[in-house]
């Protein structure tokens, strides 16, 4: 009796493991490329930013940030782009793209002369004619915000 319930549980042990391959694990493992829609195209005329940019001698504090372009615009993004950081409707900021290893990428001068002012970043394509906008942070000198690896890549589109 003791035989038949060893070979019975050793079947159902053979009989478990061949239920369960290896290459059904790895599919399971491996997750499924995320769908990237398309971004529409919009009618934003280039914003005049550039002539906006401001004096930062009239500033007490300044801050310079490294952000690179979201992933999601990466492939929309031209030498044409305008990267503009704003306090309310204020401009305090202005960024032209470049291009580093392959990705789009601004350093922007931030100004202020209030600690703990809100700060929003507005990105403009020129490929799709649109404008996007993120809040970014509360300006603080002392606690850039950066990103794990040190560049700031903020949300654009969601």
């Amino acid at each position: 009796m003791k035989m038949k319930k060893s070979i019975l549980a050793l079947a159902a042990l053979a009989f478990m493991a061949w239920g369960c391959t290896s290459s059904q694990d790895d599919d399971d493992d491996q997750p499924n490329p995320p769908v990237v829609q398309p971004i529409a195209e919009g009618n934003d005329v280039r914003p005049d930013w550039l002539v906006q940019v401001p004096n930062y001698d009239l500033f007490e504090q300044t801050m310079t940030v490294d952000v690179v372009l979201q992933d999601t615009l990466q492939s929309y993004a031209s030498a044409a782009d305008l990267l503009c950081a704003k306090a309310g409707e204020e401009v305090r900021g202005v960024a032209l793209p470049e291009k580093v290893n392959g990705q789009w990428m601004y350093s922007i001068t931030v100004a202020s002369n209030a600690p703990g002012e809100d700060i929003n970043l507005y990105y403009y394509c020129d490929k799709l004619h649109r404008i996007f906008s993120s809040y970014w942070t509360r300006f603080d000198t002392n606690l850039p915000p950066m990103g794990s690896d040190g560049i700031y890549q903020p949300e654009f589109v969601k």
